[in-house]
């Protein structure tokens, strides 16, 4: 009984997918073009890289530190320093 069972669900699902994907495509009247290919970017230079969430709120900045040896730091929403890396390493406390 379970391998009808089985049998008879795959069977309604290939139908369901078969005739779903014709009748999708035959109501379907828009043109699909591809878009003409677009030289990728090499080079992007910033001061910093803001991070939002989906509502527009700051999440995070990743960001050049000012000072003698050059490291890029990554603070949090309220400006707390969370990661750093560069000339020097900094080792931060946990909560």
């Amino acid at each position: 009984m379970q391998k009808l069972n089985l049998g008879l669900t795959l069977g309604a699902g290939l139908i369901g997918g078969v005739l779903g994907g014709a009748l999708s495509h035959s109501l379907s009247s828009a043109t699909v073009h591809a878009q003409t290919p677009v030289q990728p970017v090499k080079e992007v230079t910033a001061q910093s890289f803001v991070l939002q969430d989906d509502m527009g709120n700051t999440v995070g900045t990743f960001k050049a530190s000012s000072g003698p040896s050059p490291t890029v730091v990554f603070t949090d929403r309220n400006g707390k320093e969370i990661w750093r890396a560069g000339a020097s390493v900094k080792v931060l406390s946990q909560h």
